[in-house]
């Protein structure tokens, strides 16, 4: 499973002069079904190879990587996947695979640099949840990414059971059973705030019957009740199927809540000195002096513009030459793909927003700063 570190990686590998073949295809859409995948790979791959207008030794060497990301898909592959990514320059020492949890668009680019961008917004999209299904006496912790569930710890403490006498004995006996109950969800808050510390993640879902999710939720560190995104009825028993698709409800409904919030955010409050930016020439401005905690694009949205080939900057339509490097612009249809690329390399988050958000109405971009 690809990360944010790999694709930083892939953004700092230096091709010299050989080319990188970037190919995506979207496993999951040809139901692993191999030949079909194989045959539109081969022709996503021909055009191209077709469209970069190499010739001599440039051309060989990127055909022997379609060869090889052909080789791959009959030999080893085996559809094992959602997604699939490849990174591959022989000339240069370059092979990477990723097999993706989700699927992407079919896609093939032939550059001097690996094309990242549709990972970058899986990984960026991506956020770690943890879900944590409890009863009085058992729970089960798992995490969730990239739409794969994994179950990471199972725990059990002694609960005695309800004492059969009645009267004062039994009222002291069911007293001593909520302290057992008490300090199992105790341990399970604990074992949860440690595994934040250790992995970290980005929300929390709590499942069990009403009374244990409260209870649970009551003793959970302030930051992890800050981050809970919601509650699902599930118990310890429940099928990790069921456990999956509840969560991913949640989690869907989260992110664009999210996302939503961020882009009400940037048009309520840019220009106010608030942390926000938005705007191509202010967002990129705010980019490059490192400011930028948050960059916040339209999804599929195309936002013209002009580009350095010789530094990266990327500048507002109608700029001649570069404000960094005072090289000449070119002018090209959508510099979307270079925010996002520009926001990796300092160590920025990208955010994703639905179209019609009206972040459309100020270029399609924004940014939440630092400072």
């Amino acid at each position: 499973m690809i990360n944010r570190k790999q694709i930083i990686d892939l953004l700092h590998f230096r091709s010299g002069s050989h080319q990188v073949l970037s190919f995506y295809m979207g496993i999951g859409v040809y139901k692993a079904q191999r030949k079909a995948y194989e045959i539109e790979a081969k022709d996503i791959m021909k055009k191209a190879v077709a469209e970069a207008g190499l010739s001599g030794e440039e051309r060989e060497h990127v055909e022997e990587d379609v060869h090889r990301i052909q080789n791959f898909l009959t030999m080893d592959f085996k559809g094992r996947a959602k997604g699939l990514a490849i990174f591959a320059s022989k000339p240069a020492g370059l092979w990477q695979v990723f097999r993706l949890p989700v699927t992407v668009p079919d896609r093939c680019v032939v550059d001097q640099m690996p094309f990242v961008l549709p990972v970058l917004k899986i990984v960026d999209e991506g956020r770690r949840y943890c879900v944590v299904i409890a009863d009085k006496e058992k729970a089960r912790l798992f995490t969730v990414y990239l739409g794969e569930i994994l179950e990471r710890e199972d725990i059990l403490d002694d609960v005695p059971g309800w004492h059969k006498q009645g009267g004062l004995a039994q009222a002291r006996f069911q007293r001593h059973i909520e302290d057992h109950v008490n300090r199992h969800l105790k341990h399970v808050a604990d074992t949860m705030f440690g595994f934040y510390k250790a992995e970290g993640f980005g929300h929390v879902i709590i499942g069990g019957s009403q009374e244990v999710r409260t209870r649970l939720n009551r003793v959970l560190h302030s930051y992890l009740q800050s981050i809970v995104a919601g509650y699902i009825s599930a118990d310890v028993t429940s099928n990790i199927n069921d456990i999956t698709d509840a969560a991913r409800k949640i989690e869907q409904e989260t992110e664009e809540r999210k996302a939503k919030e961020i882009a009400e955010r940037l048009l309520a409050r840019s220009g106010r000195g608030d942390m926000t930016v938005t705007g191509l020439k202010n967002t990129v401005a705010a980019l490059q002096e490192g400011r930028v905690h948050t960059l916040v694009l339209v999804d599929n949205f195309e936002i013209g513009g002009c580009l350095c080939g010789d530094c990266g900057s990327v500048e507002v339509m109608g700029s001649k030459d570069c404000a960094y490097c005072k090289k000449k612009l070119s002018k090209i249809g959508d510099v979307s793909e270079h925010l996002a690329v520009l926001a990796v390399e300092h160590d920025a988050e990208v955010k994703y927003v639905q179209p019609k958000s009206g972040l459309e109405e100020v270029d399609g971009v924004g940014a939440i700063l630092r400072w």
